[in-house]
């Protein structure tokens, strides 16, 4: 792999060289990998709490029977919005300093040249418009063979508000939401993964399950998880969260106003699997290509 050969390539203080061959597991930066994951899960609950206890005071007043539809509505009416961005705004400020002073300060420095040049936008671009065709695809399909996990899913899809209220889908599901992820999973948690020495491909597995447990439903989590694995490839591919983040607001901008743009517009199952079969295509394509990348993302590289 390329970052087992990275003292070959860059000159970095070994100590903050992640996975090298031969080196003990230290396993107190598996525990601290956690960490991230309880501060984010614990933010998104405190966050939603008093919107929540102020819905159900507010639905129990002027309602006999309960009824979680009509009080996800009352919620995501009033209080989603303060809810989902005030957690973002706390799990940013907490998250960016403790990224920035624990490690983009201490890390080898990265070429952003080289991490965000042309090639690698292009390739991460190609490769986003592929999984969407292919995640559209699977979807048609999935509803087709499991009708009533897929029912469940639109329901609680629909509990979210995410999509029907575009306030809510621009600030939470498209701008902010995925810049505290990516902090917390491709930035702190990956870190610190790296960091026990444990092999890359555990790293990228890792960080991808806790993305997919966060997501706490069983269809969001498979494809998070999945989604996950991509992201952390290419973290560890260009050495930067940047590219990763774009990437993620990308997906959810597709998966939320263009999914809907497109079934407005009349899409149909049947050119849905179409494209999802291309997809497939795209994205084995543009995997091959970034793994194939030869770039060496670090500014300083010990001439030949």
């Amino acid at each position: 792999m390329a970052e087992n050969n990275l003292q070959d390539n860059v000159n970095v203080n070994p100590e903050t060289t992640p996975e090298l061959n031969g080196k003990k597991i230290r396993a107190g930066y598996i525990f601290l990998a956690l960490i991230p994951f309880a501060v984010i899960m614990v933010l998104q609950t405190v966050a939603v709490l008093p919107g929540m206890i102020l819905s159900v005071f507010e639905f129990s007043k002027n309602n006999r029977d309960f009824d979680l539809p009509a009080l996800m509505k009352l919620f995501n009416e009033k209080y989603a919005v303060f809810s989902y961005i005030g957690y973002c705004v706390v799990a940013l400020a907490v998250f960016l300093p403790w990224y920035i002073k624990g490690f983009v300060k201490k890390d080898p420095k990265v070429s952003y040249k080289k991490a965000l040049g042309l090639k690698p936008v292009i390739l991460t671009l190609a490769l986003m418009v592929g999984l969407f065709f292919l995640v559209n695809g699977a979807f048609v399909v999935a509803d087709k063979l499991f009708p009533a996990a897929m029912k469940k899913y639109g329901e609680l899809m629909e509990l979210s508000s995410l999509g029907s209220n575009m306030w809510l889908t621009v600030l939470y599901g498209i701008l902010l939401g995925p810049v505290a992820e990516e902090l917390c999973y491709r930035g702190l948690m990956f870190r610190f993964l790296e960091k026990s020495n444990i092999k890359i491909v555990f790293v990228i597995l890792i960080q991808a399950a806790f993305f997919g447990i966060m997501h706490s439903n069983l269809v969001q989590g498979i494809y998070a998880f999945a989604l996950g694995v991509l992201f952390g490839y290419l973290r560890y591919k260009y050495k930067t969260i940047i590219l990763t983040t774009g990437a993620h607001m990308l997906f959810n901008f597709s998966g939320t106003i263009v999914t809907i743009k497109l079934e407005d517009a009349g899409m149909t199952d049947a050119l849905n699997m179409i494209l999802g079969a291309v997809g497939v295509v795209l994205v084995a394509v543009f995997i091959i290509l970034i793994v194939k990348d030869k770039r060496s993302c670090y500014e300083q590289e010990i001439p030949a």
